[in-house]
């Protein structure tokens, strides 16, 4: 079931574009409450203008269980227990908020729960434009978790990767992988493209001058790409969100390597402190240093999504640190920089490039163990006649065909790619 963020939009601030915040007068400054819900977790930001001290507990006592949540030096006021008595949710794990003055300087906020929880609250410090965050990310417990699961199976079972509905079958030209074992008659290799829209959730990503979403534009252009792949015979698209979340760089990187892709693409639209900068590029990735000062920048700037998104590295699985770690094998630069050029050629005949040479630098979503990958900066959101090109669904359709094409010509020229490492 995919949920609603608008089902949780609520308080004097609810007419604001994304995720609106709960304006909560406090003393003496403001909190803005965020929930961001999704199948299978659900994250609650909550933003101040200074630290806030705070503790919580899970309690299951009796039914509902409840996550209660004490934060230090704030008053209940009436906005926000207006806006909390009105909530309606269709979310899996929250059945409702409840404010209440515990004492007279600690606010408590219980959450009635639907099921069992696990509850993982960490400090955010401000960072872009962010001030201070409490993130509260809630999951199933593992028994729960495997209740859904069974569940699940079925007729109607639904994936737990996201991939477009695919339509009529193109055709392309059958590929032979060298060196592979004799397969039975009628089976042919199927190529896995893990397709990645760069950010999500509470990263928005790049802004334009209308106020237009880096998240949301490359949301559309990968699902157009993930439908054109799903229609080809021979080719398989994965989403890593098609929706509005956040996720981490390692969990980006971990599906690819989950799933078993023979290529993974991470779309975006590049932004830059002049306007007038423009084109498409390519990037891929480097463990030796990047190809200029804009690259270097460039991965600095996307590198710092997991912090935006409030991710804190201690609590990332050490089987998902390694994939941010990972020294990565020659052979699969090479096919990295392959795959761009291509992908750079198709993309030549939209209009001008930034950069006419497949760029790298150190990546972080881009090193998933063994998979080819290139990261696509589609155009600049920062310069208004490309933003108005990218807000357009006919232009995105151009761009995801674009790299459709490039994905296709690289593996036709060297159909090694097929071969996963």
């Amino acid at each position: 079931m995919q949920l609603e963020r608008r089902d949780l939009i609520f308080g004097a601030a609810a007419a604001l574009a994304g995720a609106s915040p709960l304006a909560a007068l406090a003393a003496p400054q403001k909190l803005d409450l965020r929930i961001w819900p999704d199948d299978q977790s659900t994250r609650v930001s909550i933003e101040s203008e200074r630290k806030l001290k705070f503790s919580h507990m899970i309690l299951r006592g009796k039914k509902p269980y409840r996550f209660v949540l004490d934060i230090e030096g704030v008053q209940l006021t009436n906005t926000l227990a207006q806006g909390l008595k009105n909530l309606k949710t269709k979310d899996n794990f929250i059945a409702a908020v409840r404010p209440g003055q515990f004492k007279p300087d600690v606010l408590r906020l219980v959450f009635d729960l639907k099921t069992d929880v696990n509850a993982t609250v960490n400090y955010s410090k401000p960072v872009a434009n962010f001030k201070h965050r409490i993130i509260i990310d809630i999951t199933p417990t593992n028994a729960d978790l495997m209740k859904q699961v069974i569940e699940r199976t079925g007729a109607n079972a639904k994936t737990e990767v996201a991939r477009a509905k695919p339509e009529k079958p193109n055709t392309v030209k059958e590929t032979t992988v060298n060196k592979r074992p004799a397969k039975k008659k009628g089976k042919t290799e199927t190529l896995i493209v893990v397709i990645d829209p760069g950010h999500g959730g509470e990263d928005p990503g790049a802004v334009g001058r209308r106020k237009t979403k880096e998240k949301d534009v490359v949301l559309a252009i990968s699902k157009k790409l993930a439908s054109t792949i799903n229609r080809t015979k021979g080719m398989k698209a994965i989403l890593t969100r098609s929706r509005d979340v956040f996720l981490p760089l390692s969990k980006r990187a971990g599906i690819a390597v989950k799933q078993k892709a023979h290529i993974f693409v991470s779309i975006h639209a590049d932004a830059w402190i002049k306007a007038d900068a423009h084109g498409s590029s390519v990037y891929t990735l480097s463990v030796g240093g990047a190809s200029s000062l804009q690259a270097r920048w460039l991965a600095q700037s996307q590198n710092r999504a997991d912090e935006i998104g409030g991710q804190v590295m201690k609590d990332v699985a050490e089987s998902a640190r390694s994939s941010l770690v990972d020294l990565l094998a020659e052979t699969k630069l090479r096919y990295g920089i392959q795959l761009g050029d291509e992908v750079l050629s198709e993309l030549a005949k939209l209009g001008p490039l930034h950069k006419s040479s497949v760029e790298y630098a150190e990546f972080a979503v881009l090193k998933a163990q063994g998979v080819p990958s290139i990261l696509v900066e589609t155009a600049f959101i920062s310069n208004p006649a490309e933003e108005r090109r990218l807000r357009d669904s006919r232009h995105q359709t151009k761009l995801a065909n674009a790299i459709f094409k490039g994905i296709r010509t690289a593996i036709k020229k060297d159909p090694s790619l097929l071969r996963q490492t």
